[in-house]
């Protein structure tokens, strides 16, 4: 697989709410992600969206597994980087984004390193490779807040508009066992303020974001932050946790497919 050229941008897609939608909607913050569909090289095949459903018995969820049944994860040896356009963010909310990745590094186990500021704009079809950009290694995280009616990004939805739309990438756009890069984009038209006060604010809505971006998915539980609404908390909840840990450097290092065009 790494021999190929980048297959084409991969399309994304709205789920029925039996799939577990990563969505959130305004004023609530329903999140939701359009999730991925792997594409070929000379056309457009669906493959098996990411699955949101809970892990029987617990508070957490994965987006996607492997074929082994394992959860599709970043490599916990080597540090997540994210970059940030603030541009359009309201005052406070670099402070936000800091704090979010603080503390999901903290549940995790895996080091964040901000690389700054970025001009680049949150997109649908953002590639998990932009060398000219950010140079020969896969992109970092970008979180950036966007003009909804300016964004190639579907934040509108039948019961509202969405706040924050996040996906995780795999290398090349293809479905793998690992994820190398992903995206956050903040609607900037969203009234939420920035803080970690009480729910529903800005912080716990990156918070809740940078989950998905790790690989969680939603659950059904109140007092969870991965509950579509937020679950009425300003930070992770206990099962948030055990799903994150799973996620992070308990589960060992993997191996990173090298970055190339």
């Amino acid at each position: 697989m790494q021999s190929l050229p980048p297959p084409p941008i991969p399309l994304r897609v709205d789920l029925p709410d039996d799939e577990a939608p990563l969505r959130r909607k305004r004023p609530s913050w329903v999140l939701a992600i359009a999730l991925l569909l792997i594409v070929s090289l000379a056309l457009v095949a669906v493959a098996p969206l990411l699955s949101g459903d809970p892990e029987p018995g617990t508070d957490f969820a994965f987006l996607s597994r492997t074929p082994s049944g394992d959860p599709v994860r970043w490599n916990p040896c080597e540090p997540i980087h994210y970059v940030v356009n603030a541009s359009l963010a309201p005052p406070g909310s670099l402070a936000d984004v800091h704090e979010a990745a603080r503390r999901m590094s903290e549940a995790t186990g895996i080091a964040f390193a901000y690389d700054g500021l970025s001009d680049e704009d949150p997109s649908a079809f953002r590639k998990p490779f932009i060398p000219d950009r950010y140079g020969s290694r896969w992109a970092p995280v970008l979180i950036g807040w966007v003009d909804p009616d300016d964004s190639d990004i579907p934040f509108d939805e039948a019961h509202g508009t969405a706040s924050a739309v996040a996906s995780p990438l795999y290398p090349y756009g293809l479905a793998a066992d690992v994820y190398v890069s992903g995206w956050v984009a903040m609607n900037s038209e969203d009234s939420n303020p920035p803080g970690f006060d009480v729910p529903h604010e800005q912080g716990p809505v990156i918070l809740h974001e940078l989950g998905h971006v790790m690989g969680l998915g939603h659950v059904p539980s109140f007092g969870e932050l991965m509950q579509p609404a937020g679950g009425g908390v300003t930070d992770l909840g206990p099962g948030d946790r055990e799903g994150l840990e799973r996620l992070g450097s308990s589960g060992g290092c993997l191996t990173v497919p090298q970055a190339h065009a």
